[in-house]
């Protein structure tokens, strides 16, 4: 279930305490049903049925509407509550953020135009992984991770810098993938240690 904040000062306010019950029940409802971004698609008939009473859906936004514009009627027929994601989220959306980006999505799908007292710029996307390593000290630091060493490091690095961090033609797409071949390929050229500490305990026997 959907949880979002409730504007409570309303219950202090001329506008909200001049409405009808029905009206009352009604903009409440609107507010609890909207999706993430304040958009509303009208369902008279639920509502007539959970209230047991008729509601006269132009009278309702006239009145809504008398001060200020609280809800905009969108060209799909939909409904724009105008201050719902400023009082849920604040004056500023920000597209690197999940749950904003979605408002925006929305946003854009309805044809609103939001405007936010600040722009905030799009993260550069990263990559997710390191084609090469920053530094030798790094390869060694890595090496060491994996069980190796760093003389075996140096070699990767000093090898694969003179090649210009290419696998045949093509440009490394992961160092830490090759670097882990690399200590593989090693470790099956090494006599077995397991079988080495065997045979120095049957010699001291």
């Amino acid at each position: 279930m959907a949880k979002r904040f409730t504007d409570t000062m309303k219950w202090n306010e001329d506008w909200f305490l001049e409405l009808s019950i029905s009206n009352k029940l009604f903009w409440i409802y609107v507010c609890d049903n909207c999706d993430h971004a304040g958009i509303y698609k009208l369902n008279k008939r639920m509502f007539e049925l959970l209230i047991g009473n008729k509601i006269d859906t132009n009278e309702f936004l006239n009145t809504i509407n008398a001060e200020k514009d609280r809800i905009i009627l969108l060209d799909n027929g939909k409904w724009y509550i105008t201050k719902f994601i400023e009082f849920q989220y604040g004056s500023t959306l920000n597209p690197n953020n999940r749950v904003h980006k979605s408002i925006l999505k929305l946003l854009n799908d309805n044809n609103i135009q939001f405007e936010q007292q600040e722009v905030v710029k799009l993260d550069q996307p990263k990559s997710l992984t390191e084609t090469k390593p920053r530094t030798i000290d790094e390869v060694q630091a890595y090496f060491l991770e994996k069980g190796s060493n760093k003389k075996e490091g140096d070699k990767f690095y000093y090898f694969y810098e003179s090649k210009g961090w290419k696998v045949g033609k093509e440009s490394m797409k992961n160092w830490k993938m090759a670097a882990s071949g690399w200590i593989s390929r090693n470790k099956k050229d090494l006599p077995d240690s397991d079988y080495l500490g065997g045979q120095l305990k049957a010699m001291r026997r």
